[in-house]
């Protein structure tokens, strides 16, 4: 696949960063992106999975939008490879409903993660750093989302060559979505994806919201 300077776009190649440089970026007190109400909206909007259900925040950082979710009523299970990161998010609260878990999503499905029981799997600004992102989808779709669930994505959209860490090219980005049933709402800089799997006749959906 070439872009359009014609230049090969390495599809999906993982953008791996190292815990301690997770630990740096907590230490310096980083979010990734603004948590607005209207991304907020979006996501309980497309994803009609109810009260009471099993959410996982993968690569959840300092714990905001884990906190958001659990607010909005899912039993929450935060995710990082920053052990200070989750030290962070837990002194902001936890408890039954919102623990946090240290794992490396590039090592597979995490212990405490109940197979096929989740009903939504978030990943804000984090799938770019993984080192096989279709891999990694691949596994959520087949291992973790429970009938029904969801994968809700924010993958930053790089246009410039060479990109930042921690961004996609458009081309990538339709690469991650293919498979799925989408519906994708861009902000600038921003394409946010609620992904679910094929209905039982395999057909792919695309949707995209103003």
């Amino acid at each position: 696949m070439r872009g359009s300077d014609d230049q090969p776009v390495n599809v999906l190649q993982g953008r791996p960063i190292t815990p301690a440089v997770w630990d740096a970026w907590a230490r310096e007190g980083r979010l990734t992106h603004e948590i607005g109400e209207m991304e907020m909206d979006f996501l309980v909007g497309h994803t009609s999975t109810g009260r009471c259900r099993i959410a996982v925040d993968a690569g959840c950082g300092l714990g905001a939008f884990s906190r958001r979710l659990r607010g909005i009523g899912y039993h929450v299970v935060g995710i990082d490879h920053s052990l200070l990161s989750l030290q962070m998010a837990r002194t902001e609260g936890h408890g039954p409903q919102l623990t946090y878990t240290l794992a490396n999503l590039d090592d597979g499905m995490p212990p405490d993660i109940p197979v096929h029981g989740v009903d939504l799997v978030v990943a804000r600004a984090v799938v770019p750093f993984l080192t096989d992102p279709l891999g990694w989808l691949r596994q959520v779709r087949d291992l973790w989302l429970a009938p029904g669930g969801y994968v809700y994505l924010v993958v930053p959209i790089g246009r410039e060559r060479p990109m930042q860490p921690g961004q996609m090219s458009p081309e990538e980005i339709i690469k991650l979505c293919s498979g799925w049933q989408v519906i994708r709402w861009d902000a600038p800089g921003l394409a946010r994806l609620v992904l679910r799997p094929p209905g039982p006749d395999g057909d792919e959906q695309g949707c995209l919201c103003p």
